[in-house]
């Protein structure tokens, strides 16, 4: 250095600019010590020595140089000078003073070279770095013991990350530092969040932002992280300071965990395993980590897929009967295929997975009976190793979950079945026909209901036997079903179905189960059905369906009423008729419920003496008040079986008036002055031929006392008009006479008229009903019918009884055709008991 140049520096040096301060300058000789030739007199303050004791000491910058350091601080200088360059820098190093404490240092340095370009002095600046350094090392430390990632970017760089951050991202910090832009540490979609945050940043947001994104490791996994970051200012550049932190385990904690309330939240809104095993699969296929999901049902050991989708529609490749999935048939529980590439076999399945990026795979047993495979889920994985202990547990309580509640949806399904299907048949039943009408009713929607019944079907069953029977039934619901395409089928009742069709063209629907039933093929034997059906539409008949319902019932009554192969529509005329029948039938129980039924008694007379042989007790309903003759009741209640109850009712009567005239040895006048005493005394009672055998029953059970009591006293009449049904009874008849008991036919001639019943039955008592007697005076034809029938009377010895005799003229003809005995207006109308007692007198003893 010259002379000129020297005073400068040393001018400079010992100016008062550096008596105190950070910054010491000094000047050095290019020897191996770098012996220091002049330092300012703030030099003391960074090392402990002065300038004198510099000079003394003959001190170089390297003496001071920590010995830890100088190895580094030596070789990094050099490499400079290796190319050539004329200054050099050296950071955070440490300097050891008097005092031997290390004090931390920046060292800059440029090269004096003499005239022959020899470098021959070191002209620089030291600067202490140690509040800055310990400040550095003390966020450092304090950041490798914090849990979380901390780091600093610059616009779009790393320029620090401490332990944590390169634990999560797997690179170190050198190549951390190395990597050009943040953006390629981030998964393609998720980079636009991170853009986002960045354009915030550049339009001043400084606030505390916390986001989620996924990264790509140095490994290539990808993994989920929080960030929260902040915008500082450092050193005067705008820096962001942040916070990462590995949330993968969460995050897929989280994906499982929604997955499985995702998964029962569908199980609860669904009705059917169809339909739940679709929602399953819909469910899964939506989800992100997946390229894929199938879900098989197993059926005598093999697999069929009923649910398939691939992102990229790999599964078309795919040979179903060779896959990882049969595996679980034999171990009977959840398998994870962590790393696909590394499974052994199923080559061929594996190239597939490997080309479209399934890199793992979980296989899911469905087992409803928790012991049998029914169905298996598959899920096909973009990632290897993605699932942790944790997810594979939840996983494994979704196919739980999946399992039971299939279980509790075949159960119900049962159930439902059960409930609302025929078992014979698989169609629908009574039940489901309501519901399903109700709904189509709420939606206001048209139909005809039509009732079928199969005419006579009990004869079917008798000559072709039951089994077969049930073949008719479930061949003719299976055709109709084919036949009737838009239209619903219902089994109703044994041999009832209810078809329901939205078409407006009812014939071409009837005409088509016409042809069904015209010819049906059950087991190899062609037949024709007959049938009887009743047709109703909504909403023109009823808007009200068990109106409606009962319409069509009633018109099917009418359609049966009419013969076979009849069809009935709904006429008002003819309901209301039936109505009104049925009116009377509730009536009628009601009736016999609260015993509303009063007896009359109309006299029987001698002809020949005038005198009363019996009574003929005759039924009355008095319904409030009003007097309802038998006329207009017991039809209805011979239909209904309501007839038998009013049959013993009378009887019950019959037997209470009896007792009555027993305890007060009631008599009755004769004629010249004398009186027959009640023993002698009868009441003819009628009873419905038809059910014979159950009035028998019912005096079989009396006491022997009161069977005594009617036998001596009653004699029952029977109602010739219906004697097919005395002639198909004839052992009730027999059991009623062993009991004691005369019997009378009512209004003979009127119906099945015979002389061999007359004799088989050995009837007591014959009727001549009052339409010949009003007759037989004014026709031939009657009146020689009238003598024929009182002349076979005789021959076979039974009593002759003109009823309806008004005149004395018939009166005085009947004696001459030889009549036994007669009952009419013209002695006397049907009398209450009060009325007719009063021909009784008590005895007066």
């Amino acid at each position: 250095m010259d002379k000129k140049k020297h005073c400068v520096v040393e001018e400079c040096i010992k100016s008062d600019l550096f008596i105190e301060g950070q910054v010491v300058l000094f000047v050095a000789k290019n020897d191996p010590k770098w012996r220091l030739e002049e330092c300012s007199r703030n030099f003391a303050d960074l090392t402990g020595y002065s300038p004198k004791e510099v000079k003394r000491n003959k001190l170089g910058i390297l003496d001071l140089v920590h010995p830890e350091d100088r190895e580094k601080f030596i070789k990094d200088f050099y490499q400079v000078r290796q190319k050539g360059e004329e200054s050099w820098s050296f950071q955070n190093f440490r300097l050891l003073g008097k005092n031997k404490k290390p004090v931390w240092a920046e060292i800059r340095i440029s090269i004096i070279k003499d005239n022959s370009g020899k470098a021959s002095y070191f002209v620089g600046y030291l600067i202490d770095v140690t509040e800055i350094t310990e400040d550095k090392n003390l966020f450092e430390t304090i950041t490798e013991l914090v849990p979380v990632g901390i780091f600093l970017r610059e616009d779009d760089k790393i320029i620090y990350a401490n332990k944590r951050s390169i634990d999560i991202i797997g690179y170190t910090p050198k190549e951390l530092y190395r990597v050009k832009s943040v953006f390629s540490l981030v998964y393609p979609e998720d980079r636009h969040i991170v853009d986002e945050i960045i354009k915030r940043r550049k339009e001043g947001d400084s606030s505390v932002i916390t986001y989620r994104i996924r990264i790509i490791t140095k490994e290539g996994k990808i993994k989920w992280v929080q960030i929260t970051s902040k915008t500082i200012t450092y050193q005067g550049k705008e820096l962001a300071i942040g916070t990462v932190q590995d949330i993968d385990r969460m995050v897929n904690l989280e994906f499982a965990k929604n997955m499985l309330v995702n998964i029962n939240r569908a199980m609860l809104s669904i009705k059917d395993r169809f339909s739940l095993l679709d929602a399953v699969c819909d469910i899964f296929r939506e989800e992100e980590p997946f390229n894929g999901v199938i879900i098989y049902e197993i059926e005598d050991g093999k697999m069929s897929p009923i649910c398939a989708y691939s992102k990229k529609s790999f599964f078309k490749d795919m040979n179903w009967d060779r896959s990882p999935e049969e595996k679980v048939l034999t171990i009977n529980r959840p398998l994870y295929l962590s790393d696909i590439e590394r499974l052994k076999g199923y080559e061929k399945w594996k190239s597939i997975m490997v080309k479209n990026g399934v890199k793992s795979l979980i296989i899911l047993p469905i087992k409803p009976d928790k012991k049998n495979v029914k169905y298996v889920i598959s899920l096909y994985i973009k990632e290897k190793d993605y699932f942790s202990k944790e997810m594979l547990d939840i996983f494994s309580e979704i196919a739980k979950d999946i399992s039971f509640t299939i279980n509790h949806l075949k159960q119900e399904e049962d159930l439902f079945f059960k409930e609302f299907y025929d078992q014979l048949t698989g169609v629908g039943n009574r039940a489901y026909m309501l519901k399903t009408l109700e709904k189509y009713i709420n939606k206001n929607r048209s139909f005809y209901i039509i009732l079928l019944d199969i005419y006579n079907f009990r004869y079917i069953n008798e000559k072709y036997g039951k089994e077969f029977g049930d073949s008719l039934l479930k061949t003719l619901v299976k055709t109709l079903d084919k036949e009737l395409v838009y239209e619903n089928v219902f089994r109703v009742g044994g041999d009832e179905f209810a078809i329901v069709t939205y078409s407006d063209d009812i014939y071409s629907t009837v005409n088509k189960i016409r042809e069904v039933l015209g010819s049906l093929n059950v087991n190899g034997k062609r037949l024709k059905i007959n049938f009887n059906m009743g047709i109703a539409r909504f909403p023109e008949d009823s808007r009200n369906l068990h109106d409606l319902i009962l319409k069509t019932e009633r018109v099917l009554d009418l359609s049966r009423k009419e013969g076979k192969n009849r069809i009935s529509f709904f006429e008002r005329e003819k309901y209301d008729s039936i109505i009104s029948t049925l009116s009377l039938e509730e009536k009628l129980e009601r009736a016999i419920r609260n015993d509303e039924f009063i007896l009359f008694f109309q006299p029987i007379l001698s002809i020949k003496s005038s005198s009363i042989k019996s009574f003929e007790v005759l039924i009355r309903w008095k319904d409030r008040e009003k007097i309802i003759l038998p006329t207009e009741f017991i039809p209805v209640a011979e239909k209904t079986g309501q007839v038998v109850e009013i049959d013993r009712l009378v009887l019950r009567k019959v037997l209470n008036i009896l007792r009555k005239w027993k305890d007060k040895k009631i008599k009755f006048p004769s004629g010249k002055g004398r009186y027959k005493t009640v023993n002698r005394l009868k009441l003819s009672v009628n009873i419905t031929p038809k059910y014979i055998n159950e009035t028998a029953s019912f005096l079989e059970s009396l006491s022997k006392n009161d069977l005594k009591l009617l036998k001596d006293h009653v004699v029952i009449e029977i109602t010739e008009r219906e004697s097919l049904h005395i002639y198909e009874e004839k052992d009730g008849v027999d059991r009623l006479r062993k009991l004691g008991f005369k019997i009378s036919i009512d209004d003979f001639g009127t119906g099945y008229s015979s002389l061999s019943y007359l004799s088989e039955l050995k009837v007591k008592y014959i009727k001549i009903d009052k339409l010949f007697i009003n007759k037989m005076l004014k026709n031939r034809k009657v009146h020689r019918l009238v003598q024929s029938i009182i002349n076979i009377a005789k021959i076979f010895k039974i009593k002759t009884v003109a009823e309806g005799v008004e005149t004395d003229q018939q009166l005085e003809e009947l004696k001459k055709l030889e009549c036994d005995m007669y009952q009419g207006f013209i002695f006397s109308p049907p009398v209450s008991q009060e009325d007719m007692e009063r021909f009784i007198v008590e005895d007066r003893g």
